[in-house]
């Protein structure tokens, strides 16, 4: 199945705990406003059954939708529409008798939602800040929004610094990097450098089962010059030579981004379902999900430098 169907799945049934006593981190939503305005008119919209409107200028909505989509635009809290920042923030009315009927409407939503999205893969509907949306974007979106307000109730913690930061370099990777451009070190051209990153998450999830195989003082010793290095890959591990970079599975460099995108989907999925998880890197020993978590950051602030995105440390 869909990770992300499932994680859909998984984040309504979170409301389940939500009660009306609940008072939002931030704004004026009480939990049942909350929960109408996830299960009204954006799902109807989503399955092509409500009726939308752009609400920004069309030449802004490519660059919206891919930082929303590509990595790191969060729903910022207290949003406003546009043309409304100045207007008071007040409450719409309530549509159900109780918080309790909001929650069935709201699953019922989903449930018609996933429904659409099995019979009518393929189906676009217009989103008012990011235009035409697949149904795989607005499974995306779903998620997102959703976690977004169980976050302002405290249901979910707020997101981790770590894989915004993450997102943030992902993003750049996905948007500054194209298929011409010139590493300043390295045997790896840019489309092969892309697969790479996959790989390394891959590997932080356990997938190809690799031991460690140095010394437990060792490990600690490298580990530890890691975290004081701001660039380890030129100053910290010993130079080894994998031989020559391997074609790119995919045919285009864009094919790869989008492959790269599920797979760090996939590792997000993964640190969610196993928090206190160890897999081994190849010198710096059996790594925690937060460790890896800090490698990957490195590494992707590592070859960003390689390729001229980001300025290179002398």
């Amino acid at each position: 199945m869909n990770p992300l169907i499932t994680k859909l799945q998984e984040r309504v049934k979170l409301f389940d705990s939500l009660q009306e006593a609940d008072k939002g981190q931030w704004g004026i939503m009480t939990p049942q406003h909350m929960v109408e305005h996830l299960g009204m008119l954006i799902y109807e919209t989503s399955i092509g059954k409500g009726i939308a409107s752009l609400v920004i200028p069309e030449d802004q909505v490519a660059k919206m939708k891919g930082r929303f989509f590509s990595a790191y635009y969060p729903i910022p809290k207290n949003v406003k529409m546009p043309g409304t920042q100045d207007e008071p923030t007040v409450l719409f009315p309530l549509r159900y008798a109780s918080l309790e009927e909001a929650k069935e409407k709201l699953n019922g939503a989903v449930t018609n939602f996933l429904a659409q999205y099995e019979s009518h893969p393929e189906q676009v509907s217009l989103h008012g800040y990011f235009g035409e949306l697949t149904m795989e974007e607005w499974l995306a979106f779903h998620i997102k929004h959703m976690e977004h307000h169980l976050m302002q109730f405290g249901v979910l913690p707020a997101a981790d610094e770590k894989i915004t930061q993450l997102e943030k370099l992902l993003y750049k990777v996905y948007t500054k990097v194209s298929a011409d451009a010139t590493a300043k070190w390295g045997k790896m051209n840019a489309h092969q450098m892309i697969e790479h990153i996959g790989l390394v998450f891959v590997l932080s999830i356990g997938k190809f089962d690799l031991p460690y195989k140095g010394t437990a003082e060792d490990a600690a010793k490298y580990w530890s010059e890691f975290q004081e290095a701001p660039a380890p890959w030129k100053t910290v591990f010993p130079t080894t030579s994998f031989g020559e970079p391997k074609p790119p599975r995919a045919a285009t460099i864009e094919a790869s981004k989008v492959g790269l995108q599920k797979t760090f989907q996939k590792y997000l999925a993964y640190c969610e379902a196993n928090p206190s998880a160890v897999n081994s890197h190849f010198f710096l020993g059996n790594l925690t999900v937060d460790q890896w978590r800090q490698v990957h950051v490195k590494h992707l602030e590592h070859h960003l430098r390689q390729f001229g995105v980001l300025e290179d440390i002398v």
